[in-house]
């Protein structure tokens, strides 16, 4: 119990924006899609590790319905706020995990 509640109180004390080698939170600013993949970018740019990668799109693989789907119905409803973790493979950034921040 104690550590739920201290689990709660910190999160009252967390950044809006954070970031780190392979993670970025904010909002997200535009979507695409393609025939393999959806693509997105946030309003304050890539995590460290995709600097560079063209234009500032982060790339979702298909096969992860999942996160596609949140992606999708977050877009949709106007709850932009996120934490996504990447990847850099070649040129491409890949988002391996997406953290929604329903409570805006």
């Amino acid at each position: 119990m104690k550590k739920i509640l201290l689990f709660v109180i910190a999160s009252f004390f967390t950044s809006v924006v954070s970031a780190g080698p392979h993670f970025l939170s904010g909002n997200l600013s535009n979507i695409a899609s393609s025939s393999s993949t959806i693509s997105i970018k946030l309003h304050n740019g890539v995590p460290d590790n995709c600097q560079g990668v063209a234009y500032g799109w982060m790339t979702i693989k298909k096969e992860d319905t999942p996160m596609v789907s949140m992606i999708l119905s977050m877009w949709v409803s106007g709850k932009h706020k996120a934490t996504v973790y990447t990847r850099m493979e070649g040129t491409t950034c890949y988002i391996y995990s997406v953290d929604p921040t329903f409570n805006q």
